[in-house]
């Protein structure tokens, strides 16, 4: 439920209805046989698109099981600094570094916030190897942030977070992280993007939860928590509406900032919304997204919210989930992702 790999057929029906209204209307004029056209071409590009979609399935079928196995947080890196590692952290910086260019492009602010907490030893092996990392690089590209580790060290896991059920973040946790993001987003009053887009450009939604979502789900883990979307797929009460008259705020992250077991009333975006009545601030996230994620999000849909500052969230887990089979498995993109040698021959040390 908290990502789809494709709006397979929507296209390709929404084309079909078009064609048959433009062809129905066919009266022998020049203007109607040029709309007809266009609209077969539309149906063309919209059918191409599912087949390659149903390929990219199948492809991703046999690699699931050829590979079934996804690494657990902490596996890849229990033997210390490894080359998988290195061409995972390769990957995640090369990611960040675009989904910064590609969101700067628009004129937005771009900002990042690290959300992390150690619950077990294999989390704290990988916090200890990657924050250092995914701190570095988002120095190196001059992007403003708040580490979240030195302010939720200060309390008891038990008490920010849902343990021993579940990890994620408690109603006072998601508090916490929204009064400090309060901060960051004062920092920039000035924020304005420069781009505005036509509603011919804009997709159906701008996010992936089925639109009008309002359902009660709990992981199965007996942690019932009740999830509404608009009309636009986003865990919101109202729609966005454009031209926009207000700032916008986008929160892209995984569950750090989705906040599964919390009702929409007590996640970080709804209380962020409370103290900043004058503007929209509103979260794109999922369950096991990645940096590649967000791109892809930001790219095909995200964008088109025509956000004034985007807060992007990361943690230590995100380079470790670029895994291969991972990215079979949790990839919102739907392209069937094969092995580097490097990490098939990693594949086959940690499972033979």
């Amino acid at each position: 439920m908290m990502f789809n790999h494709s709006m397979k057929g929507v296209a390709l029906a929404a084309a079909v209805v078009l064609m048959s209204q433009a062809l129905t209307g066919c009266k022998g004029g020049g203007g109607d046989a040029q709309t007809a056209a266009v609209d077969k071409a539309d149906v063309q590009k919209a059918a191409a698109q599912d087949k390659a979609f149903e390929d990219n399935q199948k492809k991703i079928e046999v690699l699931n099981q050829k590979y079934p196995r996804v690494p657990e947080l902490g596996k890849i890196v229990e033997r210390g600094e490894n080359a998988c590692y290195n061409e995972l952290k390769e990957r995640y910086k090369t990611q960040l570094t675009q989904l910064k260019k590609d969101v700067e492009s628009t004129g937005a602010t771009f900002v990042m916030t690290m959300l992390f907490v150690e619950s077990d030893n294999k989390s704290l092996l990988s916090f200890k190897l990657s924050t250092p990392y995914i701190r570095s690089t988002i120095e190196q590209l001059g992007v403003d942030y708040v580490d979240f580790g030195p302010i939720l060290a200060k309390y008891d896991p038990k008490e920010i977070t849902q343990v021993p059920r579940d990890g994620h973040w408690s109603v006072k946790g998601a508090q916490i992280i929204s009064d400090r993001l309060a901060t960051l987003i004062k920092k920039y009053p000035n924020a304005q993007s420069k781009t505005v887009y036509k509603d011919s450009e804009r997709p159906e939604t701008f996010a992936d939860l089925p639109p009008n979502d309002d359902e009660v789900q709990d992981g199965g883990k007996d942690l019932p928590y009740h999830i509404k979307a608009n009309s636009q797929g986003m865990r919101m009460d109202h729609d966005l509406t454009f031209p926009k008259k207000k700032k916008r705020v986008l929160l892209i992250g995984d569950s750090g900032l989705f906040c599964p077991f919390l009702d929409n009333e007590y996640t970080i975006a709804y209380n962020l919304q409370k103290t900043f009545p004058d503007y929209e601030i509103y979260t794109i996230a999922a369950v096991n997204w990645t940096t590649e994620d967000f791109l892809s999000l930001w790219n095909t849909k995200a964008k088109y919210t025509e956000p004034d500052l985007v807060i992007v969230g990361t943690n230590a887990s995100d380079i470790e989930d670029l895994f291969f089979t991972n990215r079979n498995h949790c990839s919102r993109t739907g392209i069937a992702f094969y092995p580097s040698p490097i990490e098939e021959k990693f594949y086959h040390e940690i499972y033979q």
